[in-house]
C-alpha cells in the first residue's frame, strides 16, 4: 500500500484558529475535528460537565432523539464531543463525520445542515425555565453521571494506577491535574457556571481544526470564519514544563487488588530536530512498544515477571513511561530488569533483528493511515502540535534511514524520575 506523500494545507480563517485541510478523495466519509484548548485552570470542571450537557440537545433539536434523527437523516452522519487533558492543556473536542457527496443522490448536500447542527449545539443550547441558561433537570442528571464515573474510576485498577502515577510524578505541573478537577468541584457546579464556561470557551480557546476526506475545505474555512471571526482575546497556553529529574523518587500505595500495577517514569529534553524525534520514538518501541519490545520478550516471556509490560512515549510532555501488571513481590526485580535493558540499549543500541521488527511495525502503522480518515486526521493534528508536520511518506523514509547508533544515542536522553507501585500489600 502506497504511503501518503502530501501534508495538509494550513489556513488561519479566524483569530486563534488554525485549519488543516486534506481533501482526500480516497475516503468515503469526510471528517471534521475541532480541538478547543484552554489552560488546565479552575474552569476545567465546568467545561467537562458542559460537554456532556451540550450533547443532550440544542434549542432547535431539544433532546438526544432529535439530534440522532437529524444525523440519521443526513445519511448516517456522526457527531460527538469530549473533554480531556491534552498535554498541559484542557481540550474540548468535537468530531463530525459524514458520507461524501459523490456517494449521495445527485444534487444532495449534507454539509451545511451538519455545520449548523454543531454551531447550534455550541452557540444555542437548550435553555431552562425561568431564564436558566440550561435545563436544570439535564444538568442535575449529567452531573450525577459524571460524579458516578469519577467515583468508579478505581474499579479499573490499571487506569487508576496510571492516573495516580502521573499525578504524583507531575505533582507541581499542569500535566498532573485531572481534566474534571475534583469531585468537589463537579458537585458544586451550577447552570450559571456552565454558561460562563461555554461563553469563555468559544471566546478564548485556541482552536485547531482538521478536515480530511471528500469535502470542500473552502466551506469549512468560511464556516470557521463566520463562527469565530469576531474574537478578540485568545488564551495564552502554558509552556510545557520539562523539569530535570534529581534523585529517583519511589512511591508505593495500597489498594485492594489482585494484580499489582508497576510504573516507571523517565523524562527527556525536547529533541533538537525531526531525526532525533524519530530516533527517540524508535528507541521507545525497541524498549517496550509491543510484543516485539525487549521488556515484553524478556520480562514477560523469558522471566515471567509480568503479566504484561509496555513502554509509552508521551511526546508532547517529554516522558517515556513503563507500565506493567505484576506480582508485588517481583517489583524490585522488574525495576532492575527495566534498568538493565535500557542501559544495554543506551550502550549497545538495538540488534539487527530489533531494527527490522520495529521498522516493520512502524511502517505498517503509517501505511494503515490510508485506510481511515479519522486516524489520518489524528495523525496530522499530532504532527502539527509537535511542530513536525511530516507526511507519512517522509516519516517512512526517515525511519528507514535511521542507524542503530542513533537509536542508542536517543535512548541516552532518558533520565529516570519516579518508580510507582500500587498493590494490595502494605508498603
Amino acid at each position: 500500500m502506497a504511503l501518503l506523500q502530501t501534508i495538509p494545507e494550513l489556513r488561519q480563517p479566524a483569530p486563534g484558529v488554525e485549519l488543516l485541510c486534506l481533501p482526500e478523495p480516497r475516503f468515503k466519509r469526510a471528517q471534521l475535528g475541532l480541538s478547543l484548548d484552554l489552560p488546565l485552570d479552575d474552569g476545567r470542571a465546568a467545561r467537562t460537565l458542559l460537554t456532556e450537557v451540550l450533547q443532550q440537545g440544542s434549542a432547535l433539536l431539544p433532546n438526544r432523539r432529535d439530534l440522532s434523527r437529524a444525523l440519521q437523516e443526513a445519511y448516517g452522519a456522526g457527531c460527538s464531543m469530549y473533554t480531556d487533558r491534552n498535554g498541559e492543556n484542557h481540550r474540548m473536542g468535537v468530531s463530525l463525520g459524514w458520507v461524501g457527496e459523490r456517494f449521495l443522490p445527485p444534487g444532495t448536500t449534507v454539509v451545511p445542515q451538519l455545520l449548523d447542527l454543531v454551531r447550534n449545539m455550541l452557540e444555542n443550547p437548550r435553555r431552562g425555565k425561568n431564564g436558566s441558561p440550561f435545563d436544570l433537570e439535564v444538568v442535575d442528571r449529567e452531573r450525577a453521571l459524571l460524579l458516578q464515573r469519577v467515583a468508579e474510576r478505581k474499579d479499573d485498577r490499571p487506569s487508576y494506577a496510571e492516573e495516580r502515577f502521573i499525578r504524583l510524578m507531575c505533582a507541581d505541573e499542569p500535566y498532573g491535574l485531572q481534566s474534571w478537577d475534583s469531585e468537589q468541584a463537579v458537585a458544586s457546579l451550577t447552570a450559571e457556571d456552565l454558561e460562563a464556561a461555554r461563553v469563555d470557551l468559544l471566546a478564548r480557546a485556541r482552536i485547531t481544526a482538521v478536515v480530511v476526506g471528500p469535502c470542500d475545505p473552502d466551506v469549512i474555512s468560511a464556516w470557521l470564519a463566520d463562527v469565530f471571526g469576531d474574537r478578540k482575546e485568545i488564551a495564552v497556553l502554558p509552556e510545557v514544563a520539562r523539569p530535570v529529574p534529581g534523585k529517583i523518587r519511589e512511591v508505593r500505595e495500597q489498594l485492594e487488588m489482585d494484580q499489582a500495577q508497576f510504573h516507571y517514569g523517565f523524562r527527556y529534553a525536547e529533541p533538537k530536530n525531526k531525526r532525533d524525534y524519530e530516533a527517540l520514538g524508535f528507541a521507545c518501541s525497541v524498549l517496550g512498544g509491543g510484543s516485539h519490545g525487549r521488556l515484553f520478550r524478556v520480562v514477560r516471556e523469558e522471566k515471567s515477571l509480568a503479566y504484561g509490560i509496555y513502554a509509552m512515549q508521551r511526546a508532547r510532555k517529554g516522558l517515556v513511561t513503563v507500565a506493567a501488571g505484576i506480582d508485588a513481590r517481583a517489583a524490585e526485580e522488574v525495576r532492575a530488569e527495566v534498568d538493565k535493558q535500557l542501559k544495554d540499549l543506551q550502550e549497545n543500541g538495538p540488534t539487527a533483528e530489533e531494527m527490522e521488527m520495529v521498522l516493520v511495525n512502524r511502517l505498517d502503522r503509517l501505511r494503515g493511515l490510508s485506510d481511515s480518515g479519522y486516524e489520518l486526521a489524528t495523525y496530522f493534528v499530532r504532527e502539527h502540535s509537535l511542530g513536525l508536520n511530516r507526511s507519512p511518506a517522509d516519516r517512512a523514509a526517515l525511519l528507514q534511514d535511521l542507524k542503530p547508533e542513533e537509536i542508542a544515542r536517543a535512548a541516552q536522553a532518558l533520565v529516570p524520575d519516579m518508580v510507582y507501585l500500587l498493590s494490595g500489600e502494605k508498603s
